[in-house]
């Protein structure tokens, strides 16, 4: 079964010649966003390929593209609003990477195995990348750094991450 990763969200057109503007999601952008490669459009619970023509990028997550056949403003209007996604390669991972897809809804445990919470999102933060946790039993949340001092384990085959608990983490 096809496994498809959010890519970008499409904000709007940029010129006349099928250009547009996207809000990037991917830390593969190189990758993601190559000529020649598909991203693809969901319409009615099926993906629609659509192939890369170009690419530049804006700075920040915006990056600009087009695709081939929909070199005209009024072809990619439909788009506008839209995400995109890509296939899942597990290819572009080295060892001990992660899709945040892969991380939302694993189990959160400190050292000595109390259950702390689950992930309900992988936030992009400027200074690292940060795991935002529901607390068990509460509607509240707290933020762990995603790095080898807080992050100690991610066992995906048991959904499960083990964190190094510090005081004052999780209130």
């Amino acid at each position: 079964m096809k496994e498809y990763l959010l890519v970008c969200k499409v904000l709007k057109p940029l010129g006349l010649n099928g250009e547009m503007k996207v809000y990037s999601y991917t830390t593969f952008r190189n990758i993601r966003y190559k000529k020649g490669n598909a991203l693809y459009i969901k319409d009615n619970n099926e993906y629609k390929a659509l192939t890369i023509k170009s690419h530049y990028s804006k700075g920040s997550n915006i990056e600009v593209i087009s695709f081939k056949d929909y070199e005209d403003i009024n072809l990619i209007a439909p788009f506008i609003g839209q995400e995109l996604y890509a296939l899942k390669d597990e290819k572009l991972l080295n060892k001990n990477e992660f899709y945040y897809s892969d991380l939302i809804n694993l189990k959160v445990l400190d050292e000595d195995n109390n259950e702390l919470g689950k992930v309900i999102s992988v936030e992009e933060f400027p200074a690292q990348i940060t795991l935002k946790i529901s607390k068990n039993l509460a509607k509240t949340h707290f933020f762990v750094p995603f790095n080898d001092f807080f992050v100690k384990k991610v066992d995906l085959e048991n959904k499960e991450i083990i964190i190094h608990l510090i005081e004052g983490l999780t209130d």
